[in-house]
């Protein structure tokens, strides 16, 4: 997969969750937990309309659980920002 312009790769680290959930308080639409409240994916594309919150959900996790691959957090900040400001 191409992590561009058209999402990011989500790896998560189930021996290093502990499950406190941040990951799916943060961003239910990319993390769901399994029956013991632990993270229930290991490799997972994300679309585009969800990568920010992919990267939010990760940088919750006070493990770092979590690998986000692909354009930094930043760069779908800008992006939000810049979609919801419309054309100028």
């Amino acid at each position: 997969m191409s992590t561009g312009s058209s999402g990011v790769r989500v790896k998560a680290h189930p021996g290093l969750c502990l499950g406190y959930g941040n990951c799916h308080r943060f961003a239910p639409r990319v993390y769901s937990l399994d029956q013991d409240g632990q993270i229930a994916v290991h490799l997972l594309d994300v679309p585009e309309p969800l990568a920010l919150d992919a990267w939010i959900g990760a940088s919750v996790c006070p493990e770092r659980a979590i690998t986000v691959i692909g354009p930094p957090e930043a760069y779908w900040i800008r992006r939000r920002d810049t979609t919801e400001a419309g054309p100028r």
